[in-house]
């Protein structure tokens, strides 16, 4: 079972870092169809006492983004060519 938490949370720094800014809708809905609702709030319940990613409200939803530090060390970790195709 702690497999699929790892995935899980995988699966949501991977949709942030792809995407900067998601809202928790978004991720739950249309992002992760592997997943079910409950296993996407957990893991982003915990991700986000982790400090790995942030939560802000907006309105009746939340605004889900990597946190500054998450950011910085995926960033360092990418090879220096997909930083570059990323943007573009």
């Amino acid at each position: 079972m702690a497999t699929r938490h790892v995935d899980t949370e995988h699966a949501v720094l991977s949709m942030l870092q792809r995407y900067r800014v998601m809202t928790m809708d978004e991720i739950i809905n249309q992002g992760q169809p592997d997943f079910a609702w409950g296993e996407v709030f957990l893991a982003i319940d915990r991700l986000s006492r982790r400090q790995l990613i942030v939560l802000s409200r907006a309105g009746s939803t939340y605004h889900l983004a990597l946190s500054p530090q998450t950011l910085a060390v995926m960033e360092i970790s990418e090879p220096a060519g997909s930083a570059a195709q990323a943007q573009s």
